[in-house]
């Protein structure tokens, strides 16, 4: 009877092989459901590579407009003040520049506050119409200028011009946290860029011919074919795709955000990231003070109207240059870590400024190492503001990046409204000091000011804790 238990044990194991099956029915189950998972995500990085490219046609088409009539606006106004023939009124237009700039400073900087909160309540789509139908309104106002106070009146738009702060939240919404987010980043600041390029470029030639109005009926019709264009982003890029995947409390947190008053959102960010909004201030300011001045210096060395916009044009296109090409080893090369990135940002620019001071000085003027007028004077300058320029765009798009990352999704709105109030703020205060300084002091002191700035940030950073953001975890650095 030995065969008897063997075939007790095989009916024995019987029960157990449909369990055996099932389980092998379960895992098919898994990877099927990981199939589908992986397949939609595939359809939806798609969908956003398309919604992303749109996002950098239309910020090309928002800084090309933008930028037709800024190397013409010092030779319209000073058309427009009849100020031609005396010292006085050569400082007189001076100050309405500086007077005209700080007025389109507060309006965006009022408007870029509001522009955050409709950003997080009606989402991207609906701004960036919002945006350009204020862009051709002002560009429109612009074209049929004749008198200061009109000049004055083209700028009251600028409340919803915010089409830079909607794009930067458009990407934020589109890419994941880290690397895909600052290249795209980096590649919406070059779109800027090749807008920012060609606008100078093309209105300083515009103008060259006597008619400083060419450029803004140009910026009209372009404002209206960038509000056609916003339609053809997918309605469903404000969704929250990661909202099925949350938790209850991540639901219940979420919701909470979402109903948090716009003063609470504000004490929150600031919390979270005061460092980073205090050196965007701070450095901006400096920034503003050299980029306003820009002009009036050029003018002084002697550039006209086509060299002004074509030394606009170059500044532009190395910044974008850096921004597509030299973002990620330049963030390599400068330590990696958000903290030694914008620290040593900040350094390198001081650093650049006591340069610029050193080379325009009476001292260095003596011993003949710049010349005393034409394009020999002009280099060394133009020079420098791009170089400057490298930086600078580095520094805002690494600080964005990280920022976006640490405040949460239902604030980003607000958040990207108040790095641009900020920016908008410090071109009230810049073009007020930077054009006064400049005025009093020359390049020498302009330079040494803009230096000291840089300083005083560099110390705050060495003090300071710096909040980084890590593949969505939070963590805290020395800087």
């Amino acid at each position: 009877m030995p065969g008897s238990p063997k075939k007790r044990s095989t009916r024995t194991k019987t029960p157990n092989s449909p369990s055996k099956t099932k389980k092998k029915k379960v895992v098919n189950n898994e990877t099927k459901k990981t199939t589908i998972s992986s397949d939609n995500d595939n359809n939806n990085n798609n969908n956003n590579t398309g919604a992303l490219f749109i996002v950098y046609m239309l910020i090309v088409l928002y800084a090309l407009c933008y930028q037709f009539q800024s190397p013409i606006e010092p030779f319209l106004l000073e058309k427009l003040l009849n100020n031609t023939s005396s010292e006085n009124e050569k400082a007189s237009l001076s100050t309405t520049y500086a007077n005209l700039k700080s007025f389109f400073s507060i309006i965006q900087g009022i408007g870029s506050l509001l522009f955050g909160a409709i950003l997080d309540r009606f989402g991207v789509r609906t701004g960036l119409i919002i945006n350009f139908l204020a862009c051709a309104s002002c560009y429109y106002t612009l074209s049929i200028c004749d008198s200061v106070e009109l000049l004055y009146l083209s700028k009251v738009p600028g409340l919803a011009m915010a089409g830079f702060l909607c794009a930067q939240t458009a990407v934020i919404k589109l890419t994941k946290p880290g690397t895909e987010r600052l290249n795209a980043l980096g590649r919406l600041t070059t779109s800027y860029t090749i807008g920012g390029t060609l606008g100078p470029f093309l209105g300083g030639k515009l103008g060259a011919s006597g008619d400083y109005y060419v450029g803004a009926r140009y910026a009209t019709a372009g404002s209206l074919l960038a509000v056609a264009l916003v339609f053809f982003l997918p309605a469903t890029m404000d969704n929250n795709d990661d909202e099925s995947k949350k938790s209850d409390a991540e639901k219940k947190k979420s919701d909470k955000n979402n109903n948090t008053s716009w003063f609470g959102k504000v004490s929150t960010i600031l919390s979270m990231v005061w460092v980073f909004l205090f050196v965007k201030l701070a450095t901006s300011i400096s920034n503003s003070m050299a980029r306003s001045s820009q002009p009036l210096i050029l003018k002084s060395l002697g550039a006209d109207e086509s060299l002004m916009g074509t030394v606009m044009a170059i500044q532009f296109a190395f910044g974008g240059f850096a921004c597509a090409f030299l973002l990620s080893p330049v963030t390599k090369l400068l330590g990696g870590h958000v903290s030694k990135v914008v620290r040593n940002c900040v350094l390198c620019m001081g650093f650049i400024y006591v340069i610029q001071t050193a080379l325009y000085s009476e001292t260095m003027d003596q011993f003949g190492l710049v010349a005393k007028d034409g394009l020999g004077r002009q280099r060394p300058f133009i020079a420098i503001a791009m170089v400057l320029a490298l930086f600078q765009f580095s520094l805002g798009t690494s600080i964005t990046e990280n920022t976006s990352e640490i405040v949460p999704k239902e604030y980003q709105g607000t958040l990207m409204g108040m790095e641009h109030a900020i920016f908008a703020l410090s071109y009230l205060i810049g073009p007020q000091v930077g054009i006064r300084t400049y005025s009093a002091y020359g390049i020498t002191g302009l330079s040494l000011g803009c230096a000291s700035v840089f300083g005083l940030v560099y110390f705050v950073l060495m003090v300071s804790k710096i909040p980084e953001a890590t593949h969505g975890k939070k963590t805290t650095k020395k800087a």
